[in-house]
Parts: C-alpha cells; sequence; structure tokens
C-alpha cells in the first residue's frame, strides 16, 4: 500500500514539472510558429531573409522541373557556362532589350544587324552595370559612351558574382580595349555560393566557381552548370550531397535533421549557431583575416592576367549601394583596403563614393530608385561622369 502511494506521489511529480515545462515550450512553439512564414523551400523567422529556420526543406520539384521551351526572345536564360546570362535578341519590355551578343542595348537598336565584333569598352558586372529599373539610355555604360563617343557594349547580368563578371569577360565575343568591371560588396558574397544567393537564403539557381589548387593553377566547378532535376537531385541528397560542399559556406546543418528538428524552437537555435559560425562581415571590408577575401583576391588576379594576355587595359569600378551607405556608420572609407589591395595587383581603380554619398546622405531617393536597390537616372550620370573625367586624366598623363 505504502509502495502504491509512493509511485502515485512519485508519478505526480513527474507529471507536474512535465507540465511546469511543456506549457511555455508550447507556448514558445506557438509564438515562433505565428511569426515564421514559408517562401519557397526555406522557412523565415520575421520573414527576414538572413534569419532563415534550419535544417533546409527540400525544395517543390515542380520548379525544378525542365523548362518548357524557352521562348526566342526570352531576356534572361539558362546558361552552361555561366549559370545564366541575358540571351540573344532578347526582351522584357518596357526596358530590358539585347544584342545578337547577349549585350544590353536600347529598344533602338533591338534586333538591328550587328556586324562589328570589335568595341573601345565593354563592361562586366552585376545588376548596377547592367542598369536594373532604368532605361538603357539612362544606365551608366550607356551615358559613358555617349560622352567618350566610343562603343561601349554592356555584358553587365543582375545577379552576377565577381566570378561569373569575369568569366562573362573570358567568353565575349567582343574584342575591346579598356574593360570595366563594375562592383557592389554583395559581389564577393556571390562568388563563395555555388547557388545565387547561396544555399542558406533559399538559393536554387546553380553557378560555377573558382576552385585554386596548392600550385597556383584553378579549375572551374559546376561546369555545366546544374539546373532542373540534375539540382533538385542534389537538394534531395542532403548531406549527402557533395555539389553544396563547393560553398563556401557549407554546413552539414544546413540539411541534416533529427527527433529534434519538431521543435521551432531548436531549429532557431541551429540557426542562430550557423549564422555565428558562418555569417560574418562584409568580405569586401577585410576583417578579421577573412579567408574569402583572399579567395576573391586571387580570382581578380585571373581577371589581371586574363586582361593583359588579351592586351586590354582593366578598370575596377566601385559602386556604393544601400550596403556601403550603412557600412560608413561605422567605417568612414569601407573601401579602402581592398582598393590598395587592387592597385597593389595593378588594376586602375575608380570609386565615384564622395559625389553617390554626399547626394544619398541629402536625398536618398535621388541615388536610389523607388524599388529601393538600384540607382535613379541621376546616379548614374554621376557614375558615368565620373568614370569619363577618371579615364580622360588617366589617357592624358599615358600620352
Amino acid at each position: 500500500m505504502n509502495y502504491t502511494l509512493k509511485l502515485n506521489s512519485y508519478l505526480k511529480k513527474i507529471i507536474f514539472f512535465i507540465l511546469i515545462f511543456s506549457l511555455p515550450l508550447s507556448v514558445i512553439e506557438l509564438f515562433l510558429r505565428n511569426v515564421s512564414s514559408q517562401h519557397g523551400h526555406v522557412l523565415r523567422l520575421l520573414n527576414k531573409p538572413w534569419y532563415t529556420v534550419l535544417p533546409l526543406s527540400i525544395p517543390d520539384k515542380s520548379s525544378f522541373k525542365k523548362e518548357q521551351k524557352i521562348k526566342s526572345t526570352s531576356y534572361r536564360v539558362y546558361d552552361p557556362m555561366l549559370g545564366w546570362k541575358i540571351n540573344s535578341n532578347g526582351e522584357q519590355p518596357p526596358l530590358y532589350f539585347s544584342s545578337s551578343y547577349g549585350s544590353r542595348v536600347p529598344k533602338s537598336e533591338y534586333q538591328m544587324e550587328i556586324n562589328s565584333r570589335k568595341a573601345e569598352i565593354i563592361t562586366i558586372g552585376d545588376s548596377f552595370t547592367h542598369g536594373d529599373e532604368v532605361s538603357c539610355e539612362d544606365s551608366w555604360p550607356y551615358l559613358l559612351g555617349l560622352l567618350r563617343n566610343e562603343k561601349v557594349v554592356n555584358f553587365g547580368v543582375s545577379g552576377y558574382g565577381i566570378d561569373q563578371a569575369i568569366l562573362s569577360y573570358l567568353y565575349s565575343p567582343i574584342e575591346s580595349e579598356t574593360v570595366i568591371l563594375g562592383i557592389i560588396p554583395g559581389d564577393f558574397e556571390r562568388a563563395t555560393n555555388i547557388v545565387y544567393r547561396g544555399i542558406y537564403y533559399g538559393g536554387n539557381r546553380s553557378k560555377p566557381m573558382f576552385y585554386f589548387k596548392d600550385d597556383g593553377s584553378y579549375e572551374l566547378k559546376n561546369q555545366p552548370c546544374l539546373s532542373g532535376m540534375d539540382l533538385w537531385n542534389e537538394f534531395n541528397l542532403g548531406v549527402k550531397s557533395d555539389f553544396f560542399k563547393n560553398d563556401k559556406s557549407y554546413s552539414d546543418v544546413l540539411f541534416k535533421k533529427g527527433l529534434l528538428n519538431k521543435l521551432l524552437s531548436f531549429r532557431i537555435f541551429k540557426m542562430l549557431k550557423y549564422r555565428y559560425d558562418y555569417i560574418k562581415p562584409p568580405i569586401y571590408l577585410k576583417i578579421n583575416d577573412d579567408p574569402n577575401y583572399d579567395y576573391i583576391l586571387k580570382i581578380l588576379k585571373v581577371f589581371y592576367e586574363e586582361c593583359e594576355r588579351n592586351k586590354d587595359f582593366p578598370i575596377i569600378l566601385l559602386l556604393d549601394n544601400n550596403n556601403t551607405f550603412s557600412d560608413r556608420k561605422k567605417y568612414q572609407m569601407p573601401w579602402n583596403h581592398l582598393i590598395a589591395d587592387l592597385k597593389e595587383i595593378g588594376f586602375f581603380v575608380i570609386e565615384p563614393s564622395n559625389k553617390i554619398v554626399r547626394m544619398h546622405n541629402k536625398d536618398p531617393l535621388s541615388i536610389i530608385n523607388k524599388g529601393g536597390v538600384h540607382y535613379t537616372p541621376l546616379a548614374n550620370e554621376i557614375v558615368a561622369e565620373y568614370v569619363h573625367e577618371n579615364l580622360k586624366s588617366h589617357f592624358n598623363k599615358v600620352r
């Protein structure tokens, strides 16, 4: 009898403690679920892309199935060497039109026959070089061509990292005298990822990556670039995928599942730990001896050496955006370390920051479009004029 009473008392205590701990845990779980939202195959806390709850889910197969036959006039298309590119004679009205070489052109030049494979300048880079959110006539490469009365061919492509931009130059069908690589801070991170935006942020479009060997030589990983069901299969493999391990921010925690993953609070703990281990200060700032910074410098050296081999004049154009505007609150001259290293390699570096930053501080909408990301026509005009003046000064000295 006493034994039964003791057992009942013991069970009651256990139930009491379970209730005591499970009730607040249930409240926390309910709260976390209410402030989390699904975006494709990733779950985000507070709707913030930088708070991706781990592990990642396997994407829906339907989004990876072989695309229907692409229209001949589609503007952006899959490319096995670059991941994606601007199509030949593509269009995305009302703003975007391309030449037969896949360079951006005004609507007035769309589908015009181009016989020449030569230009004084080609520009490579991401959406800031391409000129997203404005017409071709308001992009800085086009305005630069007008100022210099020279042919400027714009090979900028939205979403490109530094690596893809450089490869677009290497694969370009155009012979040039000068190559301008436009860079924003985020281009550094993109070059360390095997998928656009990065695995952690839900990227599902693959791209090539440089791999440097101990002897200084390099090879290119992921060419042809995985797409469709081939890429989905890698997501399905998860931690068994060798493909994702090429990414500089890869960790098994991105895909590894376990019993505790039923608890959202535990998954968020995993996310916070991953962020602490892998999400570092912006690479371009060169903080804490980030090895990824040296990795990017190696890629840029490849660009410089290829330009020398082709007898092209390589220029790096540093473009401020919302990231640098924010970084300047803590770092007065955020580009300084990079500029010194680029000049040591041998690059001619142009940084039109002063006027851009000054005007942005007075009126952000004068520099950044209503879309909240890219340059206004005025900002592109400032960049074009600054590049033109620097080129004029440089070539006068050379002469």
